[in-house]
């Protein structure tokens, strides 16, 4: 890779960090007075998406989305899923979850940031992966976030996985939810992002084009917990098989 082409990426992804330092404040800071009280959550959900939409037109992503042709009912709350290879999987499900406010399940670490953390705790489920009692505590968490109204987003991989890992293994979480409270589950699979914003390099990278499959919904009205890991298999051969269509496709473009 040439040195100046390495430059370009640096000052890319520092550009990044600038614009939120901008960001931040504007949207998350405004959404504060109403994380509070749960029936002024879509406000704040607004500004949230609001924060990731800046992000993706200011860093020249965009995505395509190709969708199965059904409507989602704006009066549900649904458990949504998807592969997780970047940051930008956050401000993408952010965008595309327009009618149905939903909080997501991540890390504890990053509360700790300045700013950020306050509003992130705030409207987040946090989880310690390394603690079994944070993880019992999540899943109380999450009960009551869906018994208020919400929908979840939890990446069942667990977090990023190694940039070798077509993709990780799924963890039970977000299929023992989906069926203990009978709500549907939306998967997603985005293709692209790891090449195009990886989290495990910051000299790789550029703006374009995002790619994601919103598939149907899968009901959970009539399963049992005995069923959750069949669940949990299917909904992984579903993103599998969808992220080896995308790249038969980028391979076809190429040729």
């Amino acid at each position: 890779m040439k040195i100046i082409q390495i430059l370009l990426i640096l000052l890319w992804r520092a550009w990044f960090f600038i614009i939120n330092i901008f960001l931040i404040p504007l949207w998350a800071g405004a959404s504060i007075p109403f994380l509070f009280k749960e029936k002024y959550y879509p406000i704040a959900y607004w500004f949230h998406q609001m924060w990731a939409r800046s992000n993706l037109f200011l860093m020249g992503l965009w995505y395509v989305l190709e969708k199965d042709e059904e409507v989602l009912d704006k009066n549900k709350q649904y458990v949504i899923i998807s592969n997780h290879t970047s940051i930008m999987d956050i401000m993408l499900i952010y965008s595309l979850m327009k009618n149905h406010p939903l909080v997501f399940v991540g890390k504890a670490e990053l509360a700790k940031l300045p700013f950020f953390g306050f509003v992130y705790k705030k409207s987040n489920i946090l989880i310690n992966r390394n603690s079994l009692s944070s993880c019992i505590q999540v899943f109380k968490k999450i009960q009551e976030k869906v018994d208020s109204g919400k929908s979840v987003c939890i990446f069942p991989e667990g977090g990023v996985p190694n940039p070798s890992i077509f993709l990780g293994h799924f963890k039970s979480g977000a299929f023992f939810i989906a069926i203990k409270k009978k709500i549907s589950i939306i998967p997603f699979t985005i293709a692209d992002i790891k090449t195009k914003f990886p989290s495990y390099s910051f000299i790789k990278g550029s703006p374009g084009k995002i790619r994601i499959k919103q598939h149907y919904s899968i009901s959970t009205k009539n399963l049992s917990l005995k069923d959750k890991n069949l669940l949990k298999e299917k909904c992984f051969n579903l993103i599998k098989n969808q992220l080896k269509k995308f790249e038969r496709e980028k391979i076809k473009i190429n040729q």
